[in-house]
């Protein structure tokens, strides 16, 4: 059946529009792939923003940057081994990227890998020496292979860069309680939760250690925030213990 006049000025006219958004598209520059992708990430929309970086890395291969953005998205998205594969190759152009060195040592401490990962949050390091997230990290690995003074130091060195760092000091606690220094375990779960009031593991895992303590009150009281702040675990003691 042939097409009326009007059908075919319609496909005509969707053809030329076709092309022309096409042509808008391949004008597009590596930089301007770039920005769009990184405004998509800001609106947390991965996979639009991993499709600009393919565009951008697809015009300028050698731009290391390209691939830690890329990785970046693809770690939201869960796909560590895409991730692990873009901070290598970024690694790869730039030896010095800081950031892709810890976003790898993340991704192996989160596969058990954790002297692989220390490897990478030392390069971090030695490449930024202010970055207090990769010696958080690093401590975290360190305490995982019973380095313990290792991972206090970490942590430390971690709270001294960025004094509001809540998690390193979280993390030290952890370490000092299991080293039995109690008061100063309590002292670092206190700074962490009046850095945020909503952190259920602090709440929880000082609880425990007033439990250690033999302070039933500070304890229940402890675990009842923490249960409000959704810890079910929280709750079965607090059956258990607080009756």
């Amino acid at each position: 059946m042939q097409l009326t006049l009007s059908a075919r000025l319609f496909t005509h006219i969707y053809l030329f529009c076709l092309l022309l958004a096409l042509a808008a598209s391949s004008c597009k520059t590596a930089k301007t792939h770039y920005r769009e992708g990184l405004e998509r990430a800001s609106k947390d929309d991965y996979i639009g923003a991993i499709r600009e970086y393919d565009a951008a890395i697809a015009k300028k291969p050698d731009d290391g940057s390209l691939y830690r953005l890329r990785g970046v998205a693809k770690y939201e998205m869960d796909d560590f081994d895409g991730a692990l594969a873009d901070f290598s190759q970024a690694i790869l152009l730039v030896p010095t990227d800081a950031e892709s060195f810890k976003f790898r040592g993340d991704i192996r401490q989160n596969r058990g890998q954790y002297k692989q990962a220390i490897e990478d949050y030392n390069q971090a390091i030695t490449h930024q020496p202010n970055y207090a997230k990769a010696y958080n990290n690093r401590g975290l690995n360190r305490a995982r292979l019973k380095d313990i003074k290792g991972a206090v130091q970490d942590f430390s060195q971690a709270i001294a860069l960025q004094e509001d760092y809540a998690v390193a000091y979280l993390n030290r606690a952890n370490v000092r309680m299991r080293q039995k220094q109690y008061n100063l375990a309590l002292e670092d779960y206190g700074k962490a939760i009046s850095l945020d009031s909503n952190m259920v593991q602090a709440f929880y895992n000082r609880g425990v250690l007033y439990h250690t303590q033999k302070n039933r009150r500070a304890a229940c009281s402890d675990w009842q925030r923490a249960f409000e702040l959704g810890s079910p675990d929280a709750g079965n003691l607090l059956n258990r213990f607080c009756k």
